[in-house]
């Protein structure tokens, strides 16, 4: 049976974009997702910064980036898990006052002038690991505050939420460095992060009846590798995952090479590419709202897969062009594909899997997910041995094969709707 939260429809959900906000819950929580996102890419790329210039080396700044990114790929699983067998609000809210007191931590040690690279490694791994509990629980916790009918809706604003404050956070953070300095940078990501609690603080911790079917067993390590097991066993979420290792492996991690090809290639300076890197969550946030905008999607497997395809296409023009402004078209291009990727990377699990599994399969994603990591490792190899531009161009033109492959021998996905 559905929930229906309101008699009267808030002034801010009558757009059909924004149509699911009217369950309250849900509209509260999207607002704490900014907040949450502003600070999860602000911080990412002052970590970076920081390590920089303590110890002018790019493996350390590498390094720091898969600290912080390695923790979903070993965890999600164990986290989502949980979800299953616990309240999600209450992870969402551990997982958050976790990122919020280490963020204060960070904060005190800076304007102590105290740092040293442990403390920043430090501070990478818990909150990476605060974020693998955070991916897999608030999207199944998503399922659970909104209907049926407005589920895709809310999938693809989450979406809007995480690309737009991906551009915003990556351009306030080179502003703020320059007029407050990493510490004062801190201090706020500090009070943004406790706003985001006090609004979690808002969200009911009791959902509608018909989304509450717990999992009862006991998480071991038996459990884990059962919950892979039935993951794989279920026809889309199968090609979820096997696509999921293709993209982050061999296309999405193009853009840590951003800066080879804006010096070598494109022949522009820091803010140039400031700006090509922030075009792609540009080119997501325009996808994602035009998927929120649409009553009802039918075959979204075929979505997915088509986003997934669209989106590694316009990384192998990337690869070839030597013009600025092509090269920033196809970044937006490339955000527009990976919208459609993200979105039903998020709505297939949760649709598929039973009820108390879902945080489950949404762990079971993080796993795939951790091939970004090791894709970043592989393509700057290759870069370091051939180019930037041949690197990028062989992974995705394998990618575009592998993507064909699966369109072909993944009928479960192609043909999924809900």
């Amino acid at each position: 049976m559905e929930h229906h939260a309101y008699v009267m429809t808030p002034w801010y959900a009558k757009p059909q974009l924004l149509r699911s906000l009217a369950e309250r819950d849900w509209g509260i929580l999207w607002v704490a997702g900014h907040m949450w996102h502003f600070a999860f890419w602000v911080d990412l790329l002052v970590l970076g910064w920081l390590v920089l210039n303590m110890s002018d080396s790019p493996l350390k700044v590498g390094l720091v980036g898969a600290a912080r990114l390695a923790p979903m790929g070993v965890l999600g699983i164990f986290f989502g898990s949980l979800g299953d067998r616990f309240s999600k609000h209450r992870i969402l809210f551990v997982a958050q006052v976790v990122n919020t007191g280490a963020t204060i931590c960070l904060a005190l040690v800076l304007l102590a002038g105290a740092e040293t690279l442990w403390h920043i490694y430090f501070v990478a791994i818990v909150t990476g690991s605060a974020w693998a509990a955070d991916y897999p629980n608030r999207r199944a916790f998503i399922r659970e505050l909104v209907p049926d009918r407005l589920m895709l809706n809310a999938m693809s604003l989450d979406i809007v939420s995480m690309s737009g404050m991906n551009v915003l956070g990556r351009l306030a953070a080179g502003g703020m460095l320059l007029l407050i300095g990493p510490s004062g940078i801190y201090v706020v990501l500090s009070v943004v992060y406790v706003v985001g609690l006090l609004l979690l603080g808002r969200v009911s911790s009791s959902v509608p009846e018909r989304s509450i079917v717990q999992n009862t067993r006991r998480i071991t390590l038996k459990s884990l590798g059962e919950a892979i097991g039935y993951a794989m066993s279920l026809p889309a979420l199968r090609g979820v995952l096997i696509l999921t290792v293709i993209a982050n492996f061999l296309v999405f991690p193009y853009m840590q090479l951003a800066p080879v090809f804006a010096r070598d290639v494109l022949d522009v300076g820091p803010g140039l590419l400031g700006l090509m890197t922030s075009v792609e969550g540009l080119g997501m946030m325009i996808g994602a709202m035009l998927l929120a905008a649409l009553g009802k999607l039918n075959r979204i497997g075929l979505v997915f897969i088509a986003g997934t395809m669209f989106a590694t296409l316009s990384v192998v023009c990337f690869s070839l062009s030597t013009v600025y402004l092509v090269s920033l078209g196809m970044a937006l291009f490339a955000g527009i594909g990976m919208s459609g990727f993200a979105t039903m990377q998020n709505v297939i699990p949760i649709t598929e899997a039973r009820p108390e599994m879902r945080a489950t399969a949404l762990g079971v994603v993080t796993l795939a997910i951790g091939a970004h990591p090791l894709g970043m490792i592989f393509g700057g190899a290759l870069a370091g041995t051939f180019s930037a531009p041949i690197a990028v161009l062989v992974n995705s033109l394998v990618g575009v094969g592998l993507v064909v492959l699966m369109w072909v021998f993944q009928p479960g996905l192609r043909k999924y709707n809900v």
